[in-house]
């Protein structure tokens, strides 16, 4: 009997301890291209919702390349973000 209650408990503390958690995530890329130069700017966002609080990063990134004197410049930049909000 004492072994049944036991159990009983444990499978209870059990249900009660799982945890659960949403993850959103979005992606967009844009790339332009007229013969001599190309542009591309790539927006990736996540966001993690769990009990704890809500944890979201952004990136983006931008590339630009042109053809100059018959050598091919490219440049790119990139900006990360991320935050963190507690429940």
């Amino acid at each position: 009997m004492k072994k049944l209650i036991f159990i009983s408990l444990l499978s209870t503390a059990a249900m009660f301890a799982q945890v659960s958690s949403s993850t959103d995530s979005t992606s967009t890329t844009v790339t332009k291209d007229n013969g001599k130069k190309s542009e591309t700017k790539t927006d990736s966002s996540s966001s993690v919702s769990t009990p704890g609080g809500t944890n979201t990063n952004n990136s983006e990134t931008a590339t630009k390349t042109k053809k100059k004197h018959g050598k091919v410049v490219s440049k790119s930049t990139t900006r990360d973000s991320s935050s963190s909000t507690p429940q």
